[in-house]
């Protein structure tokens, strides 16, 4: 059956405008250098990034897309962020080497109907973290959507969602916002251990036009990861990692990782666009700053790997924070 998606569309645009101050009186990198760095050749001398990549090269946490190369204007998929994360996130907590790889024969995600017959992740989409109407479902509670012309004559009160092959949740039919005969919404309850771990919606989500996730994604084990992490739940990680990486995406994900002692306020000034939480913790530090001088965000612009990289120098080193 064809697969719909709920995607992460991004806009273009990021400012970098705002100049540097001495921000904390510590000149301490949070992470020490493990290498050494040779410029690469596509950095012009003097580039407004260049020290940024320099340091996050050297930590380990930054690479080249080629041993010459850094791509400076490329920008970064949001699977790529999520990789960056928690790289940064396993080095803060006093690891070293790789993150572990996924556990083996996680990522499959079925559908079993009452009546014993099977979908897979392909049959169904996720309507999230609003039902129909935009109302907001209460935390915890999910919705997917069976759809497509295959469906049974005779639709079921209840389905059962099994993800990774071990673990299993029953989703009951939502008859106010189900519309024969193609589109049947089920609503399910997860809680915070269970989506950390087994959540059918992350299985999905991150693997955009697939039928399902594979553990054989390159980030399916940083992905895993993060959404491991105390307060992911609540965190707006991407939906879709194949998109481009937004800023709202990586100040979700910078957020997460970022325990509060790394992050104390600079001022109290906040986005004029937004009021998400995770936005306005990384502005008053220092980390992100305003597109504009009337301090728009602009979540949903994408990024450059140059624009990451000073970001991501920023929280790597508080000397190069920034007042708004």
């Amino acid at each position: 059956m064809k697969r719909t998606l709920c995607a992460v569309l991004s806009a273009l645009f990021l400012s970098v405008s705002a100049i540097p101050c001495a921000a904390t009186d510590s000149a301490t990198p949070l992470l020490p250098a493990e290498r050494s760095y040779t410029a690469f050749a596509d950095i012009p001398a003097g580039a407004w990034y260049a020290d940024a990549v320099k340091l996050c090269y050297e930590a380990g946490v930054l690479n080249g897309t080629s041993e010459t190369t850094f791509s400076p204007q490329e920008t970064l998929t949001a699977a790529q962020l999520e990789v960056l994360m928690a790289r940064v996130k396993w080095r803060l907590e006093g690891n070293t080497g790789d993150l572990p790889a996924a556990p083996a024969g996680s990522g499959a995600v079925s559908i079993t109907l009452s009546d014993g017959s099977t979908y897979d992740a392909a049959s169904f989409v996720q309507v999230a973290p609003t039902g129909l109407g935009g109302s907001e479902l209460p935390r915890g509670d999910y919705i997917v959507t069976l759809v497509g012309e295959a469906l049974p004559e005779k639709i079921p009160t209840t389905l059962t969602l099994t993800v990774d092959g071990t673990f299993s949740v029953q989703a009951n039919l939502d008859r106010s916002n189900s519309f024969d005969p193609l589109f049947y919404m089920y609503r399910y309850h997860i809680d915070e251990a269970d989506y950390a771990a087994h959540d059918p919606m992350v299985r999905i989500n991150t693997y955009s036009d697939s039928d399902g996730a594979s553990a054989d994604a390159w980030y399916w084990g940083a992905d895993r990861y993060l959404r491991g992490l105390p307060g992911a739940m609540d965190a707006a990680l991407p939906e879709t990692l194949a998109e481009e990486a937004t800023r709202f995406d990586a100040a979700a994900a910078m957020s997460l990782i970022a325990e509060d002692e790394l992050l104390p306020a600079l001022s109290d000034a906040v986005p004029a666009d937004t009021d998400r939480t995770d936005v306005k913790r990384l502005y008053q530090a220092g980390i992100f700053t305003g597109v504009d001088e009337a301090g728009n965000f602009d979540g949903k612009a994408p990024l450059t790997r140059a624009q990451f990289a000073v970001i991501l120098a920023r929280l790597l080193s508080p000397e190069l924070r920034v007042t708004a």
